[in-house]
C-alpha cells in the first residue's frame, strides 16, 4: 500500500436482502403489469424482475408479501433504475423501484422480516471516488 488509497464510492444508503418474495406491480399509468418476483430487497425498496416496458420515473403500485410471512404490504414506488440484463450476473430485465409511499407499520413490518438475511452478491466491481479521494488528498 502506498501513502494514498484510493476511496470506494458508496452509493446506497440502505443495505439490500437476497430476498425472492411474491408481489404484484402495476405501472399507475394504465395499470400495465410490471412483475411479480422480487430479486432483492431493503427497506427503501426492490429490485423486481420484469419482462415488460416501463421507464425510469414512473410510478409503480406495489403489493408486497413479506418475507417468511402471510401479511402483504402496499407500497407506492417509482422506477430509479433498470437492469437490462447485459452482465452475466444479472438475472435478466429488472426495475430497481424506490418506495415513495408506504404506511408506517408495513415499512416497520417490512424491516423486520430483512433482519439477518444477508446481502447479495455484488454485480460489479467496487466503484472508485477519484474526486472523493483528491478532495481528501488536498486536505492533507
Amino acid at each position: 500500500m502506498g501513502l494514498f488509497k484510493i476511496l470506494e464510492k458508496r452509493e446506497r444508503r440502505l443495505v439490500r436482502r437476497a430476498l425472492r418474495t411474491d408481489c404484484h406491480a402495476v405501472a399507475e399509468d394504465g395499470f400495465r403489469f410490471l412483475g411479480d418476483t422480487t430479486l432483492d430487497l431493503s427497506e427503501g425498496g426492490i429490485l423486481l424482475r420484469s419482462d415488460q416496458e416501463a421507464e425510469v420515473g414512473e410510478t409503480v403500485l406495489l403489493s408486497l408479501k413479506v418475507p417468511g410471512g402471510r401479511t402483504w404490504v402496499d407500497a407506492e414506488a417509482t422506477i430509479a433504475r433498470i437492469v437490462r440484463g447485459h452482465r452475466t450476473e444479472d438475472e435478466g430485465r429488472a426495475y430497481g423501484l424506490r418506495f415513495e409511499a408506504i404506511a408506517p407499520l408495513d415499512r416497520a413490518i417490512l424491516a423486520g422480516s430483512l433482519q439477518g438475511a444477508p446481502p447479495p452478491p455484488p454485480a460489479r466491481g467496487i466503484r472508485r471516488d477519484y474526486a472523493g479521494s483528491v478532495s481528501a488528498l488536498a486536505m492533507l
